[in-house]
């Protein structure tokens, strides 16, 4: 049974997942509860908001016990996709960091060098990548006073890189994840509940190279599409999921060029020839160029 719910939930989720420190999620999450459907449909997603309630009610009273502000450490979102490093000291996060984004960044041999998350643009051919360096991860770093703030920084990543050179110490990063609802999983997988389900890349620090950074964007299952206008192509790609249609590219540039569609003509790697006349429906791929034309 689907869940049909209004637009009093919608804008309460959104307001959750805009919020900036624990106590404001949890106030747009008693709003999501109180505006949910109530029936079978929904059973399992208000056992799932309470439960989440009840975590971040939990961190609330961590966070006053540690004599800190309520405010979460925030980075804001930007470029196409977003890459979390993981690793404990010394493995090699910040020249992992520096290397994909040429980018100084303080580096030095004793431990506990980087503070706090740092972030850098990597740039991928004819796009930017946000990655961001999560200090050293250790037993017990998901209850440290900043702990449970760092990690909530990339509950929106889309790959994470995780430095670990044995069985042990990838284990040790995976279940300090997942005590901030982190799963790292090999392939994407769709989130259940309030999970985060993130692909990651193994690596050790003697695997370092820039060949990495194509291997990251395969990993993030998104595409780029360059539009094109009386024989112009726009330098900076339209970024969508895998699969999107023609259709995803009209809306993007304008709502109207969905309703007043014509047809496009496609060139790239899922035309079958340059300048092939497709519809909405077509599924485009990395790397086309389209041109939509509206009556």
């Amino acid at each position: 049974m689907p869940m049909n719910v209004g637009f009093e939930y919608v804008n309460a989720e959104q307001e959750y997942n805009e919020a900036k420190t624990t106590a404001e999620k949890v106030k747009a999450l008693k709003k999501m509860l109180s505006m949910i459907p109530k029936h079978k449909g929904t059973e399992k997603q208000q056992a799932q908001i309470k439960k989440q309630i009840k975590k971040l009610q939990d961190q609330v009273e961590f966070e006053k016990k540690q004599g800190k502000g309520a405010k979460s450490f925030m980075i804001k979102k930007e470029g196409a996709g977003q890459v979390a490093i993981f690793g404990k000291t010394n493995t090699g996060k910040s020249t992992l960091l520096k290397m994909l984004s040429g980018k100084n960044l303080k580096i030095a041999e004793y431990e506990y060098t980087t503070s706090e998350p740092v972030h850098k643009m990597i740039t991928f051919e004819n796009v930017k990548l946000q990655g961001i360096e999560i200090p050293g991860i250790y037993e017990g770093f998901y209850d440290s006073k900043n702990g449970r703030q760092y990690l909530s920084v990339v509950r929106n990543a889309e790959v994470a890189i995780v430095l670990a050179d044995s069985k042990a110490d990838f284990d040790m990063i995976a279940t300090e994840l997942e005590k901030a609802s982190i799963i790292l999983t090999k392939t994407r997988e769709r989130p259940e509940g309030f999970e985060v389900r993130i692909p990651y890349i193994k690596l050790s620090k003697n695997k370092f190279s820039i060949d990495l950074i194509p291997k990251l964007w395969k990993k993030m299952n998104k595409i780029r599409v360059q539009t094109k206008t009386d024989g112009r192509i726009a330098p900076n790609p339209i970024v969508l999921p895998k699969s999107s249609t023609v259709e995803d590219v009209a809306r993007m540039i304008h709502q109207d060029f969905v309703r007043k569609f014509r047809y496009a003509k496609l060139w790239g790697p899922s035309a079958k020839f340059s300048g092939q006349q497709v519809g909405l429906e077509h599924k485009c791929k990395d790397g086309d160029i389209v041109e939509v034309f509206v009556k």
